[in-house]
């Protein structure tokens, strides 16, 4: 994955992996939570949210946003995108009620093989999963290249009650057994805010139609 953020990782010492931005919320609350002297990686996969991620802060060195699915490796892949919710679009259709038709073709990268080229462990990682479902192939990855253990804080929100597919419920209780057994602690990344409506307050604008 071709990315500037490569020669960040030799110039600060905190960053905060924003996997799945939505509109930006997390990306306030890490400067809150995390402090300002926290370097921000997001990635969105959903286009017109992160284009509007790009405008909201091309102004602030301490934010990158890339536009593409964190994933197990580097290849182009179906994106479902909802038609209701904004934060509800996935690289798994089984997930809810998404549509086979309704998907566009999404840039995903190894991020575990980002992780180890990007960090090390003299910087402290701060991880936030929210990504409908394909954290547990991306954390079984992790753990089979162990560049779990470059992540110093795991946040994020857990998605197999939503998924249908036998697959990802292996995968999951495989990735929580491995947390348990090892004392890692994965805290609920706790943001509400409505996702629905023409009327998103975070929102600067949405098409009628998200695939346009």
């Amino acid at each position: 994955m071709k990315m500037d953020l490569l020669k960040i990782g030799k110039l600060m010492k905190k960053y905060f992996i924003d996997c799945g931005a939505h509109c930006g919320e997390s990306i306030l609350m890490a400067k809150q939570r995390f402090g300002l002297d926290t370097t921000t990686i997001s990635f969105e996969p959903v286009p017109y949210l992160a284009e509007q991620l790009v405008e909201i802060h091309k102004n602030d060195s301490s934010v990158y946003i890339q536009n593409s699915a964190v994933w197990i490796e580097d290849t182009v892949k179906r994106f479902y995108i909802s038609d209701k919710y904004t934060d509800g679009s996935s690289l798994l259709n089984s997930l809810n009620d998404l549509k086979d038709e309704q998907y566009i073709d999404m840039n995903c990268f190894d991020f575990s093989a980002w992780l180890k080229n990007t960090f090390s462990k003299d910087d402290y990682v701060i991880l936030k999963l929210d990504i409908e479902g394909a954290e547990y192939e991306v954390l079984n990855k992790m753990i089979e290249d162990k560049t779990i253990d470059l992540v110093n804080e795991f946040w994020g929100e857990w998605h197999d009650m939503k998924i249908k597919d036998d697959h990802t419920h292996v995968l999951a209780q495989k990735v929580y057994s491995y947390l348990r057994d090892n004392n890692i602690e994965f805290r609920e990344w706790e943001i509400h805010i409505p996702t629905y409506g023409k009327n998103h307050p975070l929102l600067a604008f949405r098409p009628h139609k998200l695939t346009e």
